[in-house]
């Protein structure tokens, strides 16, 4: 239940700062005339150069929208599903006999299923960035797409979990749900510095 509030929660305010910025930004193209606008992409082209490349506010808009459905729409089903997949865990775990190997079992299928749990927000937001990657015109967005769905197919299908024991504890490391969770922070993180320091016009 206090994963399923933070979660709500965090998705609220996501999709509030997506509809505020979106509305701001609508209102402030309805006040620039189609003829306007030729002439400030020829501005801006002069301005800035051919070596940046920028995008028209309606295209931004897109960007953004894309972006919302990203991080709000799949996010949702993302947590949604993840409370799920848990419970049917708990649920499969009340099917036999309750011994310390078996419970070490069904840990060991939790953690190393969590590929199926992570997949869909993975793959929705590297979409999200290839397609990022096509409007800009950059090689390097598109490439890091590839190679991060690329490292996490690798790692689920290969590598499952590593377990490494600390004191009297076994902790299961999950190479995929590393790179879904650093995918996620660190990713977009990056991805948001980069956005602001390379493209002026966005």
């Amino acid at each position: 239940m206090s994963q399923f509030i933070v979660s709500s929660l965090a998705v609220l305010v996501m999709a509030i700062v997506f509809v505020s910025k979106w509305r701001a930004l609508k209102k402030s193209l309805s006040v620039v005339e189609e003829s306007d606008k030729l002439k400030m992409a020829v501005l801006q082209q002069e301005v800035m150069g051919s070596s940046v490349p920028t995008l028209s506010g309606d295209a931004i808009i897109q960007l953004l929208e894309l972006w919302g459905v990203i991080l709000v729409g799949v996010r949702l089903v993302y947590d949604i599903s993840s409370i799920v997949y848990r419970k049917f865990i708990l649920n499969l775990t009340e099917l036999a006999d309750y011994t310390k190997e078996l419970r070490e079992q069904y840990v060991m299928i939790y953690n190393s299923s969590h590929g199926f749990k992570y997949i869909s927000l993975l793959v929705a937001l590297l979409l999200g960035l290839f397609m990022t990657g096509i409007c800009l015109k950059d090689r390097l967005l598109k490439a890091m797409a590839l190679l991060l769905i690329s490292f996490f197919l690798i790692s689920f299908v290969l590598l499952g979990m590593q377990t490494v024991t600390v004191g009297d504890y076994r902790i299961g490391i999950v190479w995929s749900s590393l790179i879904f969770h650093f995918t996620e922070t660190f990713g977009l993180l990056g991805l948001g510095i980069y956005l602001r320091r390379r493209y002026v016009g966005v």
